[in-house]
């Protein structure tokens, strides 16, 4: 469910030249929101209620809490707030998402509550309030996989992470850089075909061609569960490894995946036992072969994408 924890100002309403002298009158243009103080105790009780009831009363599975200024807040002014020091509604900002996420699963343990700051970085004071971070908008795949290792990092896996829709990924269609990962996917498609255009990514209507693709790649994702799985982001560099190699471990079963525009040699498979295992391309149900680890090397050809499942024998 989306929600967007600002108050809309009544149309056409602009701050009066009184307010913005005082700095009492904060507009978010993008959103046409005014911007609320989260140390205001009147704002968190309004926002309390209303996590009460969507998730109580409504019976929603959980917040996408969504704008591209949710990691950040202007200094208040306002001085019907009483606050010692502007600065304060800036320092109690992860207290308010604190607040949200501890109410949200005293409800529901487990819901889902996601933070998406639109198209700019995750604040590390905010990470510990959500279970499913988000690469938040990103231009092309490779942003996805750099924040989705980055993420996994900083949130010491007890997040999951998620590639955001995959109509922002590379040619509107690569679930493979999340589910390589161990990600979450998700669409944002339209139904019947032609019913919405979005501004943001165009025509995402689900046409028959594209359901199929889309139904292979949430199998593949039910199927596996990478999403379940530890990310093994010790075994390879993101900025210096070639090609570019993600993997995931389930048990003693390996998951790589590899990335590249075009590949033709050998790749590494890190972090194998010292034992033989069977190779399969996943995605295309593929006999690769056999390895012996701990170090073992495969011969591959791909275009775009590999992901392989490496199993002991």
């Amino acid at each position: 469910m989306f929600v967007q924890l600002f108050k809309m100002p009544p149309q056409n309403y602009k701050c009066s030249n009184k307010e913005i002298k005082k700095q009492e009158c904060k507009i978010m243009e993008f959103w046409k929101s005014f911007f609320l103080c989260p140390a205001s105790k009147e704002v968190q009780d309004l926002t309390r209620d209303f996590v009460i009831k969507a998730i109580k009363d409504w019976g929603w599975d959980g917040l996408k809490i969504d704008g591209n200024n949710l990691n950040m807040v202007p200094p208040c002014y306002n001085r019907r707030h009483k606050h010692a020091y502007p600065e304060e509604s800036v320092e109690k900002l992860p207290e308010f998402f604190k607040m949200i996420y501890e109410t949200v699963l005293e409800i529901n343990p487990e819901a889902v509550v996601e933070i998406c700051p639109c198209g700019t970085n995750q604040s590390f004071y905010i990470l510990p309030y959500m279970n499913q971070s988000v690469s938040s908008d990103p231009s092309n795949s490779w942003q996805i996989r750099q924040k989705g290792k980055t993420l996994t990092a900083l949130t010491q896996q007890k997040v999951v992470f998620y590639g955001d829709h995959v109509e922002l990924s590379d040619e509107k269609s690569d679930f493979a850089s999340t589910v390589g990962l161990g990600g979450v996917i998700g669409t944002k498609f339209v139904w019947p075909v032609g019913v919405h255009m979005n501004q943001e990514s165009g025509d995402v209507s689900l046409t028959p061609e594209k359901e199929k693709e889309w139904a292979k790649w949430f199998r593949i994702y039910n199927e596996k569960m990478l999403s379940k799985g530890v990310y093994r982001g010790d075994l390879y560099d993101i900025g210096y490894d070639r090609p570019e190699m993600h993997a995931v471990q389930k048990g003693d079963v390996m998951y790589y995946a590899v990335y590249n525009p075009s590949y033709a040699g050998k790749i590494e498979l890190r972090g194998l036992e010292n034992r033989a295992y069977r190779v399969v391309d996943y995605v295309n149900n593929k006999d690769l072969g056999n390895v012996k680890g701990p170090r073992a090397f495969l011969d591959v050809s791909f275009k775009k994408h590999l992901l392989i499942e490496v199993k002991p024998n």
